[in-house]
């Protein structure tokens, strides 16, 4: 315990009396030893000099409110029911300008448990030094880059910018706003993508932005099925606001202020600025021009940025209780269900109305669970028609499609009768290792189809150099 005259830790000027800080002074002392009331009404005087008339009742019901469960980790729980009682509160109108704390308690944060079971052990970070250090910045750069009070974004450019900002153009002919961070703040999100979010497992239906799954895992999930059931979720990333993502990392175990960091280095609020520069294309109607228009202004409120190399995973996370529940309705169905980041994927023996019953179910779950689906691209798919999944068909088996398949192999042919500037009409710098690319992936999708169109390519003759 520390006395306060002589280890003044606010400064004279507060001398203790802001409630706030009084109130953390007193759950200091109150975590420092037994929760029985006796106990902690004899602390509480220790760090408040005196005993104050109110000090019993709210030592009381404390130990009420809490019993046993007096873990270092509630600290901001026992500080927050502190500062709203009001025999606390109206002791500050007293005539001796009200409590103040004499003397401090030692404080020694640890995590509480996580609320997910079954977890491997994560990064202890009780506190915001344990958390700089693991980061490996100092503690006010991590406030610079975390901009834990920022929650609304600056009404004015500043120079201390972390992200950078394009348009993109979406193949429904929407647009998407492309946050990149800068490089300082893209290795701390790496740090936490690796050093912590990596080693939280998510929903066995999350498909999309996970090692070891892909695509082709994807779409043979619903494989050679007689129907197939798709639902796209709109603004998958910017959907996720700065408030799940902050529960996502209390449910870990991490503390307020932690979490609150954490959430502040993984999430972000773009300036109003960037919408002046929203492209005026064309739209098919003013209720479409005006849905743009909001959903770019929602991107203002802290969300995960569509760039940041952290926000598919915390995308997945936070789409777990989705993905569980999903997977449920799907099994009650006799249906397969998958999640590749914003596509859900559904398959089965059922007919075309059954599958029109289940897109009303999901879209009640969707709804619930704080998403927004996109029913322009809600489909019920036959075996009679093409059943397309994530660029690839599944009527019988995950292939390109014939008319991607058909025209890389012209493009290929051409190159070798022609010679490959001739079929450069994109102007790839690399256009070997372009066409190797799409190659690879079609060999990597149906392997005998696509080594007919590597023996092709193995014959281009590339000019030198």
């Amino acid at each position: 315990m520390d006395d306060e005259e002589a280890h003044p830790p606010f400064g004279p000027e507060h001398a203790g009396r802001d409630k706030a800080r009084v109130a953390l002074g007193l759950a200091s002392a109150f975590l420092a030893g037994s929760p029985e009331p006796a106990s902690l009404r004899e602390r509480g005087r220790r760090a408040l000099g005196r005993d104050w008339p109110w000090l019993p009742a709210l030592a009381l019901r404390l130990h009420h409110t809490f019993g046993k469960a007096f873990p270092p980790h509630r600290l901001d729980d026992l500080q927050r029911l502190i500062v709203r009682d009001p025999d606390f509160i109206a002791s500050f109108a007293d005539s001796e300008g009200g409590p103040r704390i004499r003397a401090w308690f030692p404080l020694h944060p640890r995590m509480a448990p996580p609320t997910i079971p079954g977890l491997p052990a994560l990064p202890q970070l009780a506190t915001l030094d344990a958390l700089a250090d693991w980061l490996e910045v100092r503690l006010e750069d991590l406030d610079r880059l975390a901009e834990p009070q920022a929650w609304r974004p600056p009404r004015s450019a500043s120079p201390l910018e972390h992200y950078r900002y394009h348009w993109r153009q979406k193949r429904d002919g929407g647009l998407r706003l492309i946050e990149a961070p800068k490089p300082r703040l893209r290795r701390l999100q790496r740090r936490i993508l690796h050093g912590l979010l990596d080693l939280v497992p998510v929903h066995p239906a999350a498909m999309g932005c996970v090692r070891g799954r892909s695509v082709i895992d994807h779409a043979g999930q619903h494989a050679g099925q007689p129907r197939l059931v798709k639902l796209d979720l709109r603004d998958f990333f910017p959907g996720n606001r700065a408030s799940r993502i902050h529960a996502l990392f209390r449910s870990l175990g991490y503390p307020t202020m932690v979490a609150r960091h954490l959430t502040g280095l993984t999430t972000h609020c773009s300036p109003p600025r960037i919408l002046r520069t929203l492209p005026h294309g064309e739209y098919d109607s003013p209720e479409q021009r005006l849905r743009t228009r909001r959903r770019a202004m929602a991107l203002c409120d802290r969300h995960l940025p569509q760039g940041a190399p952290s926000s598919p995973a915390l995308a997945n996370l936070c789409a777990f209780r989705l993905d569980l529940r999903l997977a449920g309705a799907a099994l009650a169905c006799g249906a397969r269900y998958s999640r590749y980041v914003d596509d859900l994927s559904f398959s089965g023996a059922f007919d075309a109305a059954r599958g029109h019953r289940m897109l009303a179910m999901i879209d009640d779950i969707v709804r619930d669970e704080g998403f927004d689906p996109n029913w322009r691209k809600a489909a019920v798919v036959g075996a009679g028609a093409a059943q397309r999944l994530t660029g690839l068909t599944v009527n019988r088996h995950p292939n390109l499609p014939r008319a991607e398949y058909d025209r890389l192999k012209a493009i290929l042919t051409n190159c070798r009768r022609h010679g490959p500037t001739s079929q450069n009409k994109a102007g790839h710098r690399d256009f070997r290792a372009h066409l190797l690319g799409r190659v690879a992936w079609a060999c990597a999708v149906n392997p005998a189809r696509g080594e007919k169109l590597r023996s092709i390519f193995d014959r281009i003759v590339w000019p030198e150099g």
